[in-house]
């Protein structure tokens, strides 16, 4: 699959596409919300992977920014406060609790990914 990672710890960042590509996944990164929409105008995403507390918009917005283009682009949501909310059961979110491990992320790929 090819993924597409926004988080704006760099050290996260780097680890997270790391554990994706080593689960054999192409992977892009990008540091804040605005790179992740620039990104996804210009290519074509599997997954969306975003933290929820990014410097410029908050993970949630730009879901919602994501979902008004692309609305079947599963979402994978992290963070280290609990979960979000807004999404109801819609079953392409999922949420992945910081910090998190390489099962923790096959396991959220897996659910948002089985339609």
């Amino acid at each position: 699959m090819r993924l597409l990672v926004c988080e704006d710890d760099f050290l996260i960042l780097m680890n997270t596409a790391e554990m994706l590509r080593e689960l054999g996944h192409e992977v892009e990164e990008a540091a804040d919300g605005r790179s992740a929409l620039a990104a996804l105008a210009d290519d074509a995403f599997d997954v969306l992977l975003t933290d929820v507390g990014l410097p410029d918009m908050n993970g949630v917005e730009l879901a919602h920014r994501v979902r008004a283009t692309t609305p079947d682009l599963p979402i994978i949501f992290a963070s280290g406060l609990g979960d979000v909310e807004g999404f109801g059961d819609d079953a392409s979110v999922a949420f992945v609790q910081k910090p998190y491990t390489m099962p923790a992320l096959e396991m959220a790929l897996a659910a948002v990914t089985r339609r």
